[in-house]
Formats: C-alpha cells, structure tokens, sequence
C-alpha cells in the first residue's frame, strides 16, 4: 500500500466498507521511509551547515564541523521510525480496515491470487523498489541506490543511482565542500 494507496483504504474502512490492505514492505510505500521524507531532511542538514559557514564576516564566529550521525539518526527516530509501519497500520485498522503483510494481486474481476483469498489491494502509485538504469559498466560499480543511502549511519562517497539519492550527494557536497568521487 503507497502513501496514496494508504489514504483510498483507510477512506473506504471509514465508510464501512470491508478493506483488507495486503503489504511486503513499509505501508506508505518508498516517500516516507526511503525517499521523500528522508532525502529532505538530508538536503536540509546539509544545507543548514553550509549556511553557518556564511555567518565569518557577516554576523560574528562559527565553528562548524559535519557529522552525519545525527543526520542518520534523526531520519530514523523521527521520520522512519527506524523503518517501522506500525504508525501507519494502525490507523488503517483502527477504521476498521483488516491488514495482510504480503503480496497478492487482482487476477480478474473478484479474483486475487497470493496473499489471502478475497483480499483486493489498492493500486500501486509507484515503485517498490530502485530500478537500475541500464548504463554499460554500472554492474562492474560499487553504488548505493536510494534504500542504502537513506539507511546510512556513516556518510561515505559512493557512486548514487536515483534521483532520490541526490539528497545524499547534496549532504555531502553542502557539509564537505565537495562532491563524492
């Protein structure tokens, strides 16, 4: 269930409506746990050291050193909860809506196969899961995707492939003074 997928369900159970959400993952989808919510509070990190860097000269004296760890704790305690969906299952079920982890999808009008039987799962607003692009000599790169950049106690420079993961690569261009090699 996608952020979108979530707010349809949570909807039809308030209405009475008998809903079962089937999830593998983190309810919410990829935006909270992995890549909206976390990626932002890296760009803001990142960006905030480098405007205490401005203060020399125009308003006093700043001492200012990069640390990622209360970055990446930060991403875990208050916007991830350290990768727990519980905050979002349980208002689904608290309006009535009954919850699945797993998979299943619809096989035909009243038909789902996986998961449970009878249960129908809201469409997918986007993917689950980093998709590689198909770039000749990336295989033979060690990279992190979005997942590995986000869940990083320690900043180090890597090779990032997702957009999402730009955030990171702000991180450590805006706290360092320069881009990851």
């Amino acid at each position: 269930m996608t952020e979108g997928g979530e707010q349809i369900a949570v909807r039809l159970a308030e209405t009475g409506i008998d809903v079962v959400g089937v999830e593998a993952e983190l309810v919410g989808g990829e935006c909270p746990y992995w890549a909206c919510i976390p990626s932002k509070m890296m760009s803001r990190a990142g960006n905030l050291l480098a405007e205490a860097r401005r203060v020399p000269g125009l308003a006093g004296r700043t001492e200012v050193a990069a640390d990622f760890a209360p970055v990446a704790a930060r991403i875990r305690e208050a916007a991830t909860d350290d990768w727990n969906d519980e905050v979002a299952v349980d208002p689904f079920t608290g309006k009535g809506g009954r919850f699945v982890r797993g998979r299943a999808r619809l096989a035909g009008p009243g038909r789902v196969e996986g998961g449970r039987a009878g249960v129908l799962r809201p469409g997918r607003c986007g993917a689950s899961h980093p998709q590689i692009p198909p770039v000749s000599g990336l295989e033979q790169v060690r990279y992190w995707t979005h997942r590995q950049a986000i869940a990083a106690t320690r900043c180090r420079p890597r090779c990032w492939c997702s957009a999402v993961a730009l955030s990171a690569w702000n991180w450590r261009r805006r706290s360092h003074g320069s881009a990851p090699r």
